[in-house]
């Protein structure tokens, strides 16, 4: 970066997934798009009409490069800690696709690079940007739900055709679940849970176990299309689960159930939330036909004539007064950016903390607790589905006001 450039020079790892970072790199100011890597020819092909980007096939040579300041990493799960961390020991800041890492030893190196560098690492789980969810927690920081005392989350996206190549070989989400007997995917139906509840911030996860489902769901699918390959059809070739339960118990004594489903036929991906206070209730199926955010509120939403809760009410009925700050100043330009918007937010986040010297709002503690999910899960399927403990990751926070942020 030149001295007269106030631009954060990015440079995005993993074509196909990186695409998502052009539209809203475009719709924020002081952001360019300096490269993207890629192994793989065909997919480092479809950048090379994107004007002014560099094309690179090797990882090192990024980070070997003076004038990226910062790494989007969008390449498959098992290699985002690693390349985390060589890129904070190169002097980049970092924002990491979801999950952070795949082993608690992954988790704690994580952690010590990040404190040891002073840069800013952030991820990139955008669930927690889209509008009803930050709503939510803009009700909850006043007060609307009272004492929080359940949360539920669920990610149920099949994802059986990713599990296979068009040549009938395993790609990396179907080695992942060859290999992984665990909730292999929990960011999604944690984060936006995890934020409504302070974790790492007023509470922390205590305790949690895991129950797993019968794994059927890929040797099905490939008796279907790839019959060819008839150890993939053996239910006994897959380590993998279709349903995940995964429940978590807080400090202060909130119940939080989280499901993940990677390989159960349904129609389009959905998550689904819930979250039970003493004075508010609120649900939400998104994805699901004509679902739309629902919320119950004590003294303000319909009861019958025994002063009983008799309805829900939409959500967005209490936008004027609830919306939160970011999608109100915000909200029309980052709609017509990924994932419901909340791509938008989460690029103009990374880069704001930078800026601003301060932890962005999904820090590498956060990242870390979330992501801790799938070993821990692995864990105690192993034992019986025995309640293990949630290491504390922000044993790992070096003093505040010691980030040490290059000026951009």
């Amino acid at each position: 970066m030149t001295a007269s450039s106030d631009s954060l020079r990015v440079a995005v790892i993993g074509a196909r997934r990186g695409r998502t970072f052009i539209a809203s790199s475009r719709m924020l100011t002081g952001i360019t798009l300096h490269a993207v890597c890629d192994p793989l020819p065909h997919m480092r092909q479809e950048w090379c009409n994107e004007p002014g980007i560099r094309v690179y096939d090797d990882y090192e040579a990024v980070l070997n490069d003076p004038k990226v300041d910062a790494v989007c990493i969008a390449t498959p799960v098992p290699l985002h800690a690693g390349q985390a961390i060589a890129a904070l020991k190169a002097g980049k800041h970092v924002l990491s696709e979801v999950t952070a890492a795949y082993t608690l030893e992954e988790c704690h190196a994580l952690c010590q690079a990040v404190v040891e560098s002073g840069l800013t690492y952030m991820m990139a789980e955008n669930y927690c940007y889209m509008e009803p969810v930050l709503q939510v927690q803009q009700m909850v920081e006043e007060g609307v739900f009272g004492e929080v005392i359940h949360a539920s989350g669920s990610y149920l996206h099949d994802c059986r055709k990713l599990f296979f190549t068009p040549e009938s070989e395993l790609t990396w989400r179907g080695r992942i679940y060859h290999d992984l007997h665990a909730n292999p995917y929990p960011t999604h139906s944690l984060g936006p849970v995890a934020r409504w509840l302070g974790i790492n911030r007023t509470d922390r996860f205590a305790r949690t176990a895991s129950w797993a489902s019968r794994s059927l769901g890929a040797s099905h699918y490939a008796r279907q299309h790839h019959p060819d390959r008839h150890d993939y059809a053996k239910e006994e070739f897959w380590n993998g689960i279709d349903s995940t339960s995964t429940t978590i118990a807080t400090e202060k004594g909130t119940v939080i159930d989280l499901r993940v489903d990677w390989a159960s036929a349904r129609p389009h991906h959905m998550t689904r939330y819930e979250l039970q206070g003493t004075k508010a209730s609120f649900i939400w199926a998104e994805g699901a036909a004509g679902a739309e955010p629902l919320i119950w509120i004590e003294g303000r939403s319909p009861v019958n004539a025994k002063g009983e809760a008799s309805g829900w009410e939409p959500l967005f009925r209490y936008r004027d007064e609830y919306q939160h700050p970011l999608w109100r100043e915000h909200g029309e330009t980052a709609k017509s950016s990924g994932h419901l918007g909340s791509d938008f937010f989460v690029l103009r986040e990374f880069a704001n903390a930078i800026r601003e010297g301060r932890p962005p709002m999904i820090d590498v503690f956060d990242a870390v607790t979330w992501s801790s999910l799938t070993p821990l899960s692995a864990e105690s399927l192993a034992r019986g589905n025995a309640p293990v403990a949630v290491p504390d990751f922000t044993v790992y926070r070096h003093p505040q006001g010691t980030q040490k942020n290059r000026s951009i």
